[in-house]
């Protein structure tokens, strides 16, 4: 394939040498567009926010571009009910209140995403927001539509890279973007054309950031301290640790020097916090007045490094165990080889001193697209639309040495295929309903110092169906069910299979004709995951080694983790009340839910510890999320030079574990105003937002304190020769505060990134 450096310079150019060029609408009518009622693609039927008996939220065009970050967390943080869990500044994955990891389920234009990004916090999503089109994320019942996995919601990624309409003009796009906070450089462009009934598209992308400066240190270095006081305390109180129990203070206090020896603070930066990344796709389709059908093929590359502290390798004893094997060895040949046996000598003195110094994650991935849709004339079923992604994943986590040299520690695959087939039927009286086959296989394996997963066949089948009954303009009411069969096979006698079942409900109820009333509830179950099963087990015996020295240690969580193949499937009761007033002088939205999870599964420490390293194993007990959301917006002014809105937010989640305990790194509150301002040829956006201070913390987690967010952005149009020319300017975190994300691994150790002010330029024509 093409490299994406080369693909970006020759679409430059012949996007720059298109003869036909189109406008873009003024800033005024810009946002005049982004108020109209957009069309929901993930709800399955042709409906507008307003009317989908869906708690949803949508993120696209201006709106998109002024909050898209370098992943899917970053980007979605500031909307209602969803946090970023970062793991240093390369990584962001989205929480949907406060649910995150396999229970929220990733989606590319509504089939899966195959990477690694589940298996552990440190790995990114293979996936990018940078060139989507719109971000759609729905939460509570209707997440069944899309897995059984996804009880705490559903995240779908939109973008034009299979065309499914024609394009009357040649549409060109370059964005160019400079961000002070890293010094880092972005490039995005895309292409969209037709030629009788084919339509292109073409994007790409490139970025490359120094490291991120930040207000103070990097590692809260009381903090750390604490928290491991706090560790060994809830050790000691355990009192069954394993025969290494008599010796773990002096192994802890080794470790402790080990770190303070690698992991050096830094002041005002992160370290090993650059980045750079590149992309692009290619698609095209044939489309007719009935349907389309297309194809795509799209490249990743994303290498980030993840700031000191976040890995724990004992490489030093590594490396000393496997030279006193080889010494050993050379004893026994003592007197055939003593010039041999001094060589090894000197290489073991050498290598039991090597310790890692930085730690790098190389991602690349490869993903082929086909998708098709047909609109049937006649008959009972009125449209189909068929998806399939095949995607190879891979990625390397590289350790570099203080002497310079590196090597691949462990190397994670994934090779899926993903797919997903939906008919829809015409009205039966006042019923409408999709019905439609949801599939997923990969094969995932993991080799290396970090291989506590073993390689896994995974595998999972579902049917589902939605009905939609429309009582007139007064109201709708959807009804849902889902059938899963999910298979796990890590090579060995171990094989897993669970068939999980879901339904919902939902109940729209129009008040006024410019709001109505939202009640949903659904039942739904999510299979465990291979790393919650099968982590550190025989394949063989289908449990947990039975020797210690078998056990690898996760170096992200600095943990031994066991995996629990006696799991069951986690069901999920939802109960949802919500208003929404979509149109006047006052718009806005409120819901509050109960989510009741039975049997949750999470990961704790048994008590017992190896070689200084805890031992955690998953476990299941029952639990309750529950929280309110909402958000109002008040149109100040509207008239022929602009329009003026203010909006206040917010959202608060609670969770905790039936029996008593708090589930760990639950997001704080948060509460905010918005003020923007729409001109003909400029706008004005001023954002600030509270987080509170979370000291709702489980048994071995600290409180962190509170923080006030405040950005702006500003944007110039200029239009030329038909063409239209954006200025931007962005400013994030204005107070340049010092910010420990709750729900980061990483918090104690790499802060959230400090003042920046983003400029660039967009040109489109």
């Amino acid at each position: 394939m093409v490299s994406s450096k080369k693909f970006i310079t020759v679409l430059s150019t012949v996007g720059l040498s298109a003869a036909t060029t189109y406008s873009l609408p003024v800033a005024a009518q810009t946002h005049e567009e982004d108020e109209l009622q957009e069309i929901v693609v993930t709800s399955g039927f042709q409906q507008s926010e307003a009317e989908t008996a869906l708690p949803i939220g949508i993120l696209s065009g201006e709106a998109l571009r002024e909050q898209v970050g370098n992943s899917l967390g970053e980007t979605l943080r500031n909307e209602i009910g969803i946090t970023n869990s970062s793991f240093g500044t390369g990584v962001g994955h989205p929480v949907i209140r406060g649910q995150s990891g396999n229970r929220v389920k990733v989606l590319q234009n509504g089939i899966g995403v195959t990477d690694a990004s589940r298996v552990s916090p440190d790995h990114a999503e293979g996936i990018e927001a940078i060139t989507a089109e719109r971000i759609e994320v729905i939460r509570g019942p209707s997440t069944l539509l899309y897995g059984s996995g996804a009880i705490g919601g559903v995240v779908n990624v939109i973008d034009n890279r299979i065309p499914e309409q024609l394009v009357e003009e040649t549409q060109f796009s370059i964005q160019q973007t400079r961000n002070s906070v890293n010094e880092e450089d972005k490039t995005v462009i895309s292409l969209d054309a037709s030629s009788g009934n084919f339509a292109f598209h073409l994007d790409a992308f490139r970025r490359e950031n120094d490291n991120v400066d930040i207000k103070g240190f990097a590692i809260d270095e009381f903090s750390v301290e604490e928290l491991e006081e706090l560790v060994e305390h809830h050790l000691e109180e355990e009192g069954h640790h394993d025969d290494d129990h008599d010796d773990h203070d002096d192994d802890h206090d080794d470790h402790d020097d080990h770190d303070d020896e690698e992991f050096e603070n830094t002041r005002g930066f992160i370290g090993n916090s650059d980045a750079e990344a590149d992309g692009a796709t290619a698609g095209f389709s044939w489309v007719t007045d009935n349907g389309f059908i297309g194809f795509s093929v799209s490249d990743l590359n994303n290498e980030y490094g993840l700031p000191p502290g976040s890995h724990s390798h004992g490489h030093g004893d590594e490396h000393h165990d496997e030279d006193e094997e080889h010494h050993d060895e050379d004893e026994d040949h003592h007197d055939e080889d003593e010039d041999h046996h001094d060589e090894d000598e000197d290489h073991h003195d050498e290598d039991e001193h090597e310790e890692v110094e930085a730690v790098r994650i190389d991602l690349e991935q490869t993903r082929y697209d086909f998708r098709a849709g047909y609109d049937f004339n006649e008959g009972f079923f009125q449209s189909f639309r068929g998806s399939l992604g095949l995607t190879d994943y891979e990625h390397s986590e590289i350790e570099y040495f203080e002497d310079g040299d590196s090597h691949v520690g462990t190397h994670f695959s994934n090779e899926g295929l993903d797919g997903r087939f939906t008919l829809t039927h015409r009205p039966v009286g006042d019923w409408t309903g999709v019905w439609g086959l949801q599939f997923d296989e990969s094969e995932f394996s993991a080799m290396g110092e970090e291989a506590f997963i073993p390689e896994s066949d995974i595998s999972s089948l579902g049917i589902f169906g939605v009905e939609r009954y429309e009582n007139g303009p007064l109201w709708a009411a959807e009804l849902g069910l889902r059938f899963d069969q999910n298979d796990i096979d890590p090579n060995g006698s171990c094989d897993y299979d669970e068939n999980t079942s879901s339904l919902s409900g939902s109940f729209l109820y129009d008040l006024d004709g410019e709001s109505n009333l939202l009640i949903g509830a659904s039942r739904s179950q999510r299979a465990p995951s291979v790393e919650e099963l099968f982590s550190n087990t025989s394949s063989v015996t289908c449990a947990p080694f039975a020797d210690d020295e078998d056990l690898v240690l996760h170096a992200a969580t600095s943990l031994l983790e066991i995996g629990n193949p006696l799991l069951d499937a986690e069901t999920a009761g939802n109960f949802e009340f919500g208003y929404r007033r979509h149109s006047g002088a006052v718009t806005g939205e409120f819901s509050a839910y109960y989510n009741q999870i039975d049997d949750f599964i999470y990961l704790d420490l048994t008590g017992e510890a190896h070689e200084g390293q805890n031992i955690a194993t998953y476990f299941q007990k029952d639990a309750t999320f529950k929280g309110v959301e909402g958000e109002v917006t008040l149109n100040l002014l509207e008239t022929s030079e602009g329009s003026l809105a203010f909006s206040i937010f917010g959202d608060l989640v609670d969770a905790e574990f039936d029996r008593g305990g708090n589930i760990p790194r639950i997001a704080p509150s948060k509460a905010g105003a918005k003020l923007r301002y729409f001109g003909n040829d400029w706008s004005l956006h001023l954002h600030i937002t509270r987080y509170g201070e979370q000291d709702d913390v489980s048994e071995l987690e600290l409180a962190t304190p509170g923080y006030t967010m405040i950005s702006v952005y500003a944007d110039y149009h200029l239009s030329i020769g038909g063409s239209d020319l954006k200025l931007f300017v962005r400013g994030d975190n204005l107070r340049d505060e010092e910010i420990r994300n709750h729900t980061s691994f990483l918090k104690n150790y790499a802060p959230e990134a400090g003042r920046g002010v983003t400029l660039g330029v967009r040109f489109d024509f």
